[in-house]
């Protein structure tokens, strides 16, 4: 039986709802920095952005920017309609890559991801309790902890530009210009920045969720666990683009649950 001074399990788990929502929310606004991140540090080091940004990437982030400062700001409706949003952005823009608007072609699992992870957010944001109430859950140590876990998140993506070979613009007696590597970065270190910068922010994030309230942290970490396991049986158990096999593991019903983790 519930203590009659402590609150029922019901708001324990809204409260850990409306926490994972917060941190889910602000880690996926960082992530879609990170593309203009790397542009801006290849910008800054060759003169050029070097990579190609697709149309997506400015409206996509400045979508989610917006639903982040909503939270920030406490501002329940605005954050969940600006999350519903986003999902009808990404469906809009999948749905043109796939009738073949070339101003998306790109590949996708860049369409394929976005999609899903916005559906996430929007759905714990509708179900959670205030974003206000969520905010005052986080001690100023969790708030500090997240914020650092957002910008490793989205300053990580400048270490490919940073840390990579630059070999200057074109020569001008270039025998076969089509083939001048004018930048490079070996595939070892590469896949070291990215492993490290995925423990930093799991490290962070677990973090933040280990300041808050005893009752509320063993939701919260249980909600992260459920997402944790879901993208982890999608990667294995779904085909590309949504995992790593280029072959069909398991039945259609099993992917539709998948998904639905």
């Amino acid at each position: 039986m519930e203590s009659l001074d402590q609150p029922p399990s019901r708001v324990r788990w809204a409260d850990a709802t409306v926490v994972v929502a917060i941190i889910f929310t602000l880690i996926l606004t960082a992530r879609q920095l990170r593309p203009l991140a790397e542009a801006a540090a290849f910008l800054a080091r060759t003169g050029e952005t070097v990579t190609v940004l697709p149309s997506a990437t400015w409206p996509r982030a400045a979508v989610w920017v917006a639903i982040s400062l909503a939270i920030v700001a406490g501002w329940q409706t605005a954050a969940t309609l600006g999350a519903w949003s986003a999902v009808l952005y990404e469906i809009v823009v999948a749905a043109t890559r796939i009738s073949g608007d070339r101003r998306y072609d790109v590949s996708l699992d860049l369409l394929a991801w976005p999609l899903l992870l916005a559906v996430a957010a929007a759905v714990l944001l509708s179900v959670a309790a205030p974003v206000g109430h969520g905010l005052d859950l986080l001690p100023r140590r969790g708030r500090w902890l997240l914020a650092a876990a957002a910008a490793v998140t989205t300053l990580t993506a400048a270490a490919t530009p940073l840390l990579g070979d630059y070999y200057g613009p074109l020569p001008a007696d270039s025998i076969d210009p089509g083939f001048y590597p004018a930048f490079a970065i070996s595939s070892r270190l590469s896949d070291a920045v990215s492993g490290l910068t995925f423990a930093a922010v799991l490290a962070l994030t677990l973090a933040t969720a280990m300041g808050i309230d005893r009752a509320a942290r063993r939701r919260v970490l249980t909600l992260m666990g459920a997402g944790a396991v879901g993208i982890i049986a999608i990667h294995l158990g779904l085909p590309r683009p949504f995992g790593m096999s280029a072959g069909l593991l398991v039945s259609g019903p099993v992917q539709a649950v998948l998904v639905a983790l």
